[in-house]
């Protein structure tokens, strides 16, 4: 190693980001007697209510925190630069964990630094960090860590980065003598860092001889026993039970090549009460790539002021859902027809035909679920384990949900909807401790490497069951055994689901629901549709092919592509109603939207099982009164409904067809009155779209709408940021805009994140769409905001209904539009087709309409939307 000692100093002073004044040079002895000199951020609070100790890693250095000094007023922030890293000196010598963490605690004595301190670490900075916090246990206030390990989990490989530089003749050529680690470890950054950030994080490493530290922190890593650092890292493991009641905080980049999810799952079980949030679009730099420093901040907020070394944790309010009036549990109704021979869920044939392909009788689910429950916890499942059913739905899944829930497993539902990579994603979020499938879905679980225990839901060859590590069958034996009490169950605040938003608007979003909670949700629909045993279901709708049972209610599942909503045509849907003699259906948009297009072709009897219906919902996504009318035609004696809500409450309104016409036009979509037992407002939107717990009582006035509801979801996976912005005393926080009318009805106008931020204000985009789709020749219209936010141009992309000629509308429908819309239209771009999302077909995706838009209007060239 270059062993050339060099004196600490000063940070060029035109850094991007960077305040000069921030600088101080630090000395102090360090655990030698050396005297040392160190390169300290200090943003100089004056009269603060306790420190920030920020710690870096390998290769970065205190720039890291500059946001978080430039944006905290209350807190001192100290972040340190290690000795030969970052503008600290170069001791010509190697430094391993213990000295680091010797050099901490002299830096902070010799700032006479004394509580309270919550320390923030990145990389290297954790167990620097928690060496530092176990030393100083009467001056912790907290514990902020990110993408860092103070262990090697079970079967993790050493990461590829680092296995390329092990030796000792490459780590020289790639740490010190070149560039090429410290350029590629910046590379992690999701999204690039810019030119400017870029050049600050490796301004202190220009010189192989200011690059030593970077190669010994390198070789210093603990693989294992053995290893220099590896006690001294095995303590700092061992120390973090005494951290059982310090507040943390984890944020993790889950696209980090070096710290993978198992460093985050170890963490979370040493610190099982740390708010977590994942960052699924984030990787290693997970500081740069959220500008994580308002998160830190807020989540102090949530921590009482200090008035003493340890601060107590206060966790958002949520509603925890008291559960149904009778708090009956969610399979209540299945017992109370145990005996009863009816059919209870039936399945229609895939191969096209009109007839059954399989039905089970409430007496046979019944038994079917006890059995079930009673092979889950055979084969080791514990209360509170998570399930992932990958069964598609039907009488299979309805059984495995409720032997699930009866054994006190929590249910972890990634529905084919999301897509291949979406129910991936979903799965690596959720980490299911059982994955019960068919072979398909083992295949599909196994190449995830989630770690879970896998269990096929029917027999499997010995060779096959070896292959895919299938640990037990739960098909039932010919001479199985009756099920026997399994002397436990769940109660109102036990967590029963975990359920996933469909990504429509940012990446799919891990739900929690509790017992107590879904059973207020069956109750809410039981009530606002006059739901009884006597009613069918047609369940078009994922999410209501699992409550037909919860209900008493016989329910079919018909032949669709379920990752497909458009998919279901009249005679499929048609043969569903006539086999139960259904009485009501759910079914979303796109569903209903196919179903009436394809209608044409329907027998009498077809016919006549659509007439019977009394009631049809179109659930998930908004539709058009115009399609709303057609629908209403095909299920001629039928009250068409449209409720409200999204998957952390649902419903939360509901609107039939007649109230729709009663409403008239205006901005936006009326979806009715909230149902019984919920509460409705809206708050205030800033200037450039900021949400606020600023309730507006006023009628009329546009904001974010906001829900109260008992059965409402217990919030978010993991996602504190997140579930911290969205709720707060038992209010949830939709992320929808809107208004509530004189008459107590809510208006949808957009989402927050599709605003048009012009100048005068935030313009909401429903209402203009609706103008604008009233222009003959318009078909669909999406309004987005093109430039920066505060002086966005209002753009319309639309499609047409006869084919355009080029992507900028000819003048005369340009002008036409302009002149429907009363707001300044910049651009009317047409397409063939506007994109939706996947889980829905309805939902139109503005996000990805205005990037593409901002594209074609700056001369970038035209790609495909």
């Amino acid at each position: 190693m270059i062993s050339r000692s060099q004196p600490g100093h000063y940070p060029p002073s035109d850094l991007d980001g960077w305040d000069h004044t921030w600088s101080r040079l630090v000395s102090a002895l360090d655990a030698d007697g050396e005297t040392r000199t160190w390169h300290v951020l200090d943003n100089g609070v004056v009269d603060p209510i306790g420190t920030l100790l920020c710690v870096h890693g390998n290769p970065t250095w205190s720039y890291m925190w500059r946001d978080l000094a430039s944006l905290s007023t209350r807190w001192r922030v100290i972040a340190v630069d290690a000795l030969n890293m970052g503008f600290s000196e170069r001791t010509g010598g190697n430094r391993r964990l213990a000295g680091h963490v010797a050099d901490l605690s002299a830096v902070t004595t010799a700032l006479s630094i004394e509580g309270p301190v919550v320390t923030v670490a990145h990389d290297w900075g954790g167990p620097i960090s928690l060496g530092w916090a176990r030393a100083h246990l009467d001056q912790l206030a907290g514990v902020v860590l990110m993408n860092t390990g103070i262990a090697r989990p079970e079967g993790v490989q050493i990461p590829a980065l680092i296995q390329a530089v092990r030796t000792r003749a490459t780590l020289r050529a790639t740490c010190v003598a070149s560039q090429v680690f410290l350029r590629g470890a910046l590379r992690l950054a999701r999204p690039s860092l810019s030119r400017e950030v870029h050049q600050a994080y490796v301004t202190p490493y220009a010189r192989p001889t200011a690059r030593a530290g970077i190669g010994d922190f390198v070789e210093d890593i603990p693989f294992a026993p053995g290893r220099p650092s590896f006690t001294m890292l095995d303590y700092i493991a061992g120390s973090l039970e005494h951290l059982a009641e310090t507040p943390a905080l984890l944020l993790w980049g889950v696209k980090d090549p070096v710290f993978s999810e198992a460093f985050l799952s170890d963490l979370h079980a040493r610190l099982p009460h740390a708010s977590v949030h994942r960052y699924a679009e984030a990787g290693h730099l997970v500081m740069e790539d959220i500008k994580g420093a308002p998160v830190i901040l807020d989540w102090l907020e949530t921590v009482r002021s200090p008035t003493s070394p340890a601060l107590a944790s206060v966790h958002p309010a949520t509603s925890s859902g008291g559960g149904g009036d009778d708090g009956r549990r969610l399979w209540a109704a299945l017992e109370d027809r145990s005996n009863d021979e009816e059919i209870a869920v039936a399945e229609m044939s895939p191969d096209g035909s009109t007839q059954m392909s399989r039905s089970v009788t409430f007496a046979e689910l019944d038994q079917q679920v006890k059995l079930l429950a009673d092979r889950l916890v055979a084969a080791g499942l514990q209360p509170g384990d998570r399930v992932a059913p990958l069964i598609p739905p039907g009488i299979d899944l309805v059984a495995i949900v409720y032997a699930c829930w009866q054994a006190g497993a929590v249910v972890v539902a990634a529905d084919a909807a999301l897509g291949g990579r979406g129910v991936a994603s979903a799965l690596r979020a959720a980490r299911p401790d059982y994955v019960v499938a068919d072979w398909r879905g083992l295949v599909f679980a196994r190449g995830l490497r989630l770690g879970a225990t896998m269990l096929s839901l029917k027999p499997l060859p010995r060779a096959v069951q070896f292959t895919l590590g299938v640990a037990a069958s739960l098909a039932k034996p010919a001479d199985a055994s009756p099920a026997r009490e399994l002397g436990f169950g769940p109660g109102p605040a036990d967590p029963a689901a975990v359920v996933f938003t469909s990504g429509s608007t940012g990446p799919s979003k891990a739900v929690v629901y509790r017992h107590g909670q879904l059973e207020a949700q069956r109750d809410a629909l039981a009530a606002t549709y006059s739901l009884s045993r006597d009613d069918r279901l047609v369940a078009a709708f994922a999410p209501f092919a699992i409550f037909g049972p919860a209900l008493g209610m016989s329910s079919v599942v018909p032949a669709m592509d379920i990752s497909s909503a458009a998919t279901l045509d009249a005679s499929a849907f048609a043969s569903a109603a006539q086999a139960i003699g259904a009485t009501i259906a759910f079914a979303s948009p796109a569903a209903l939207v196919n179903v009436v297009a394809t209608s044409d072709g329907l027998d009498k009897g077809q016919r006549d099982a659509m007439t019977r219906l009394r009631a049809v919902a179109s659930a998930g996504a908004p539709i058009s009164t115009a399609a709303l009318r057609a629908v209403s035609q095909n299920f001629a004696n039928a009250d068409i409904h449209t409720p409200y809500g999204m998957t952390e409450v649902m419903p939360v309104t509901d609107i039939s067809l007649e109230e729709i016409d009663l409403a008239g036009r205006g901005d936006g979509v009326c979806v009715g009155r909230p149902i019984n037992g919920v509460e409705l407002a809206v708050t205030r939107i800033g200037a450039l779209g900021q949400s606020t717990w600023e309730f507006i009582g006023k009628p009329g006035a546009t904001g974010e709408i906001c829900v109260l509801a008992a059965h409402a979801s217990g919030g978010y996976d993991r996602l504190w940021a997140i579930q911290n912005h969205t709720r707060r005393d038992g209010w949830h926080r939709t992320g929808d805009v809107g208004h509530i009318d004189r008459d107590g009805r809510l208006w949808v106008e957009g989402r927050t994140s599709h605003l048009i931020l012009s100048a005068d204000g935030p313009v909401t985009p429903v209402g203009i769409e609706h103008r604008a789709e009233l222009v003959d020749g318009v078909h669909q219209a999406a309004a987005v905001g093109v430039g920066p936010a505060g002086t966005q141009q209002l753009v319309l992309v639309i499609s047409t209904t006869e084919r355009s000629a080029g992507v900028l509308a000819d003048p005369q429908l340009t002008d036409a539009v302009r002149q429907a819309v009363p707001f300044d239209v910049a651009a009317v771009l047409t397409v063939r087709h506007l994109p939706v999302d996947r889980r829905h077909n309805s939902k139109i995706e503005r996000q990805r309409i205005a990037t593409w838009a901002e594209s074609v209007l700056t001369g970038a060239r035209v790609s495909r939307l």
